[in-house]
């Protein structure tokens, strides 16, 4: 024993570097805000101290940044519905088709919470290799906005002046023409409320996505909650309560340019 420990004294010093395992610098590792999605906001800052601030704004956290991201899918959805729907509800209205089966299936679809539908896609597109987001979303939304679009088209079409439709077809109109002249112009205004409710609909259910793995404007939700921080989720309640306001507003002055004769016989209907 005295000569093994005489052998390992004789031994040359090593400096820690060549035994001790290797740690990364704290500067090569992901930053704090970088894996809570948001830098971490004082508690006691004001709901309007933090709105006002110009921080807040920039950067691809910022406001702007989130609201863009917002925006874009919410418009993209609503554009995706517009273009399936109304034609589909126009067609079967106008021929008198299909109305049992499609309202019967627009009433199932606002049945299951968007949540709900979002949550189980998710493990779907991952499979998928498609990532967390934004298809299971989008998919999420765009059922959400079918039902109002569909319903209001359908009604519109629906509701027009059967007198009026057999003038059009006795001086020689086709039936699209009777369609997309007479019928779709008279309900405009009907199929116009549709889409307004749909959009104010799908902006209101969007923050979800921060949820989902996304951002947008739900991240100051997401990340207010993860910080115990009241003043971050009621700014987040805020931005999103005024897109969807101004999204209602805007769609409805809109509304108030289609001719005065549309909009008497939607008040009328």
């Amino acid at each position: 024993m005295t000569t093994l420990a005489t052998s390992i004294g004789s031994l040359p010093a090593l400096p820690a570097a060549t035994w001790l395992p290797s740690v990364p610098a704290m500067s090569s590792l992901h930053p704090l805000p970088s894996l809570l999605g948001q830098a971490a906001v004082p508690r006691d800052i004001g709901v309007f101290e933090w709105l006002f601030d110009p921080d807040s704004w920039s950067g691809p956290t910022g406001i702007w940044s989130s609201l863009w991201e917002t925006v874009r899918l919410c418009a993209i959805v609503v554009a995706v519905a517009v273009a399936v729907t109304v034609p589909l509800a126009a067609l079967l209205s106008h021929q008198r088709r299909g109305e049992f089966v499609a309202t019967w299936a627009v009433t199932l679809s606002r049945a299951v919470p968007t949540f709900a539908i979002a949550g189980l896609l998710v493990p779907i597109s991952l499979r998928q290799g498609w990532g967390s987001e934004p298809w299971p979303i989008f998919v999420a939304l765009l059922l959400l906005a079918l039902p109002p679009i569909y319903l209001n088209t359908y009604t519109a079409i629906r509701q027009v002046d059967a007198a009026t439709v057999d003038a059009a077809r006795a001086v020689g109109l086709t039936e699209t023409n009777v369609l997309l002249k007479v019928e779709l112009s008279l309900g405009a205004a009907l199929i116009i409320s549709g889409i307004r409710v749909a959009a104010v609909q799908v902006v209101a259910t969007e923050p979800i996505r921060a949820f989902l793995g996304g951002d947008g404007l739900g991240r100051y939700l997401r990340d207010g909650l993860g910080q115990n921080n009241n003043s971050l989720v009621i700014a987040g309640g805020l931005l999103i309560a005024l897109l969807a306001a101004v999204t209602g507003l805007s769609l409805g002055a809109f509304e108030r340019f289609l001719p005065r004769g549309v909009r008497r016989l939607r008040k009328a209907s």
